[in-house]
């Protein structure tokens, strides 16, 4: 992956099952070239039980715009290092139900503040995918989180969060007899925070293209995107010995990004200050060994409701779907 504070984050990531399935584990992870801060996380989960039983820890560090304003350290990141238990309970195919505990050690600018608490996720996916894309489906994810001194946190805490993103495609070829297939992808999210040191963060390229990378952060935030994908060259040719290199496509990208985030002090009831930002970029998608997706490209974004500012570029690095 790749992010203008972190630099390039090379690393390893890897997802196995044994041969029944029953056992499932994933890694993900390196440091980054620029920042030097890691970024790691890894997990079990065990299938052959009802509920699945996942156990995940982490040791990420988060990059903030405004350390003033968010009470992180002068560098601006701010460090998580913990893990979560979670029962997965799957009502069918596409639903599942997730409750959980987690535990978490903050480094805050004077001192290192632990959180622990309970979670509860209601999850929807019914993604469909077409080589390295989904390309129609839905992905739903709303999370609550709560902790207090009871359940052993040093503080109380609380968190609310969805993330929804949908996906629908128009195959140039049943219509016109050429063409390739058209993806457009919507997605919404945000929350709120009570007393969680953890703020959401909101600008760059995950979020909030034509920004700084997480240059806002509040307790309160909402963001939404619509993205349009098409691939105007079919590739589909290994160039190097032991398919190292199968290029298969290259797409356009054409897309719109939104969102505001606000402080507990501050004003939320007008979404007037919301941040605009639109552009568009090319991707190379490629498979390492035939098999490894890895996609590199750039994009070009320009905000709308801050036209003096100058046009910002990313650099896209991803290693997986």
């Amino acid at each position: 992956d790749y992010n203008e504070k972190d630099g390039v984050v090379p690393g390893l990531e890897w997802n196995g099952s044994n041969f029944t399935g029953e056992h499932r584990l994933s890694f993900r992870g390196g440091i980054g070239t620029k920042s030097g801060k890691e970024q790691l996380q890894g997990g079990y989960t065990y299938l052959g039980w009802y509920p699945a039983i996942g156990l995940n820890l982490f040791d990420k560090n988060t990059y903030f715009g405004d350390p003033d304003d968010s009470g992180v350290d002068r560098d601006n990141w701010r460090r998580e290092v913990g893990g979560n238990l979670t029962f997965s309970f799957p009502l069918d195919l596409h639903h599942r139900i997730v409750p959980g505990y987690e535990i978490s050690w903050v480094d805050l600018p004077d001192e290192t503040e632990r959180l622990q608490g309970i979670l509860l996720s209601l999850v929807r996916d019914t993604a469909d995918y077409f080589i390295m894309d989904i390309i129609s489906g839905s992905q739903v994810n709303l999370t609550a989180k709560y902790g207090n001194e009871i359940l052993g946190s040093e503080s109380s805490f609380q968190s609310y969060t969805g993330d929804l993103r949908f996906h629908t495609n128009l195959d140039m070829r049943e219509y016109f007899g050429a063409g390739q297939r058209l993806v457009t992808s919507l997605r919404f999210h945000g929350g709120v925070k009570k007393d969680d040191p953890r703020l959401f963060v909101l600008g760059g390229q995950e979020s909030l293209r034509g920004y700084d990378f997480n240059e806002f952060s509040g307790e309160m935030m909402w963001a939404a995107s619509l993205e349009l994908r098409y691939p105007f060259l079919v590739i589909d040719r290994t160039t190097t010995a032991w398919d190292f290199f199968h290029f298969h496509q290259l797409l356009a990208v054409t897309f719109v990004d939104s969102g505001q985030i606000w402080r507990e002090y501050q004003d939320s009831t007008s979404i007037s200050g919301a941040e605009v930002g639109v552009g568009g970029g090319i991707r190379l998608q490629m498979f390492f060994f035939g098999k490894i997706p890895f996609t590199v490209g750039f994009d070009v974004a320009q905000s709308v409701t801050d036209t003096e500012r100058d046009p910002k570029v990313y650099l896209v690095l991803r290693l997986g779907r």
